[in-house]
């Protein structure tokens, strides 16, 4: 069944749609999520200037329309402009990012300080607000900070203090979905059970075509994770191992006979309980890496960061994390994603 496709770009004023934004002929503008980023997702191309653009305030929001349905690919923020004009036209290029680029660009101007016992997550809606992000998807928590913090000198991204606090709870880095909402969500190991996307060989509307590169590194691989944090307002260092010693790891203990360990120091942690979760997140993660593939489909909604896809082709079959997507974003334009194999899952 053949699926009708149009591309459209809207310029968003004050929250509404102000202006429609054209593409130049012939060019592809270009989407982008890389996870390991600290802005997940970018939009670049070049297009032809609305009347009473403001690229200051301005925002744009992609949409990718399936059989006369809309689907969001983002909101985001013009941050480099170049406009080009010549005798017929006017155009500009754009390099622009979602919402995390403000919270980024937002930075302490005044030391902030909470006392002990506050909810881990109180700062971050605070700095999230402050940024002007209004709109945010929280899965609460009871983590609650061990000792007050006085912290954060003027002049940190509020982004980086936002991060460094949902590290310390075992939570994603902060990113943005394709409605342009704030999602703060702790992180979790991809399994069978939390699958987010299908890909498979015999939907001709989705996979094309997929390339295989392996990397992996047995020799020097740890199996043993030792956390610290040790911290002058609090009672004596804490310490948390977690040890691969699973017989169907070739990396295990057991399976290589010595132990290869890995420290990591943290500075501060929400409790003992946490910094477990950390050194056992560290462990599972660690065997998560290895093969990498490369899979290109048609342009395709609904894909965030990080999410876990099932990948179906000829004999191979396996659960994947994606790490980065590209989106040509033209009719008859191609996905290409970029995933890492979930080698082995210690639960």
């Amino acid at each position: 069944m053949t699926r009708t496709l149009e591309i459209r770009f809207v310029l968003v004023r004050n929250g509404a749609d102000f202006a429609a934004l054209y593409p130049i002929d012939g060019s592809a503008p270009t989407l982008r999520m890389t996870d390991s980023g600290d802005i997940k997702t970018s939009l670049s191309g070049e297009f032809a200037i609305p009347e009473g653009a403001n690229w200051l305030t301005d925002q744009i929001r992609p949409e990718l329309w399936i059989d006369g349905t809309a689907h969001p690919l983002g909101v985001f923020y013009p941050a480099t402009v170049r406009e080009q004009e010549d005798e017929t036209s006017r155009s500009v290029s754009i390099e622009a990012y979602d919402r995390g680029w403000v919270v980024r660009d937002t930075r302490v101007e005044n030391s902030i300080a909470y006392s002990a016992g506050a909810n881990y997550l109180a700062p971050v809606q605070y700095l999230l607000t402050r940024a002007g992000i209004t709109t945010a998807l929280i899965t609460p928590t009871s983590a609650t900070l061990a000792e007050a913090r006085g912290w954060w000198e003027p002049g940190i991204s509020y982004l980086d203090i936002i991060n460094e606090l949902l590290g310390e709870i075992n939570y994603n880095a902060l990113w943005f979905n394709a409605e342009g909402l704030a999602i703060v969500e702790p992180a979790s190991i991809p399994t069978a059970q939390n699958i987010d996307h299908v890909l498979n060989d015999s939907d001709i509307q989705s996979l094309l075509l997929p390339t295989f590169n392996a990397q992996t590194d047995v020799y020097s691989a740890p199996n043993v994770f030792i956390v610290t944090c040790s911290n002058p307002d609090k009672s004596g260092p804490m310490v948390a191992t977690a040890v691969n010693d699973n017989p169907q790891s070739p990396l295990s203990t057991a399976r290589r006979g010595r132990r290869i360990c890995r420290l990591e120091r943290v500075d501060n942690i929400a409790s003992q309980e946490e910094l477990q979760a950390y050194a056992n997140r560290l462990r599972t993660e660690s065997l998560i890496s290895g093969e990498t593939l490369t899979v290109q489909t048609a342009l395709l909604p609904g894909f965030g960061v990080g999410d876990v896809t099932a990948l179906h082709y000829g004999e191979f079959t396996g659960i994947c994390i994606e790490r980065s997507w590209t989106m040509e974003l033209r009719v008859g334009g191609t996905m290409t994603h970029t995933m890492e194999k979930v080698v082995l899952n210690l639960d």
